[in-house]
């Protein structure tokens, strides 16, 4: 890339041109989905699309345009509202990846075909409590009696058994679930540098938003800086000489070798004409 400064290629406006729309209409876009995402009703969050797609703009165009020392400070502040659009979205965009891995992880979907099963099963158990049951059980003389309560005990304990792994299924879930929704990425990041997973995520973040906000305002002032043309070659000056000018004219016959029809030819002052007729004997 040439110089700041310099002119650039038609090419290379061709191609800067685009890349710095397209760079600008993401970063609005991230920024949209970060405002939408803060608001309210439908008017706060038309609101906040349009403050963030100005300020997207501001950072972007507002060095290519200005230069001056408040501008610069202008800008600055634009930037660390981008940057905070980004780093919004960037979080919401994290939750909503992790809640998409979370439902879909085999480990999930395996304990979640558990839980159904065993509601099921549980579902056509109609035993009372097993303290209930083993109440009665004690107190029961007959036969056929106590062989009743004796399979309702049992549906009853394997009723225990059932919601106690439903209680236990339901902690596994939860803990697969937070698992499965973490980056893998920022987790290992984490482990290697030894801070937290909201840290990495944060500085990740971070030089994402700055990158893209950068790159953004490069391209735009590469873009819009003047482009240059092709070099002219260099002409040699031409030396004019009026009083050899003059003195073919007069060989050709077309003025009077004297003041007056010099003067006449040439429409001068009658000064000029006796210094052009001077300068033609001289010559001579």
């Amino acid at each position: 890339m040439e110089a700041m400064g310099t002119p650039i290629k038609p090419q290379a406006a061709f191609v800067l041109v685009p890349m710095a729309v397209f760079t600008t209409l993401t970063a609005m876009a991230m920024a949209s989905v970060a405002a939408w995402d803060r608001g309210g009703n439908t008017i706060d969050r038309a609101l906040f699309v349009a403050l963030s797609v100005a300020l997207i703009a501001a950072v972007h165009l507002m060095p290519a345009f200005s230069r001056r020392p408040f501008t610069w400070a202008l800008w600055f502040g634009c930037l660390l509202c981008a940057i905070y659009g980004h780093l919004t979205f960037f979080v919401h965009a994290a939750l909503r990846a992790g809640d998409n891995q979370a439902q879909h992880s085999v480990q999930v979907v395996g304990t979640g075909q558990q839980i159904q099963a065993a509601r099921e099963a549980l579902a056509g158990i109609t035993a009372r409590p097993v303290a209930v049951v083993a109440a009665e059980l004690a107190i029961t003389h007959g036969r056929r009696q106590r062989s009743a309560l004796r399979l309702e005990l049992s549906e009853a304990r394997n009723a225990e058994s059932l919601r106690a792994e439903l209680v236990n299924l339901a902690g596994t879930v939860t803990t697969a679930q937070v698992a499965a929704s973490s980056d893998p990425v920022i987790s290992r990041l984490a482990e290697v540098t030894g801070s937290s997973d909201a840290s990495i995520s944060l500085a990740v973040g971070v030089i994402f938003a700055v990158m893209l906000e950068l790159v953004g305002v490069v391209l735009w002032c590469e873009a819009l800086r003047p482009q240059g043309d092709a070099k002219t070659p260099a002409i040699d000056p031409v030396v004019v000489d009026p009083v050899a000018d003059l003195r073919r004219v007069i060989e050709a016959g077309r003025c009077k070798p004297t003041v007056a029809g010099i003067r006449s030819f040439l429409g001068c002052s009658q000064t000029k004409a006796v210094e052009m007729r001077r300068a033609l004997l001289a010559g001579q």
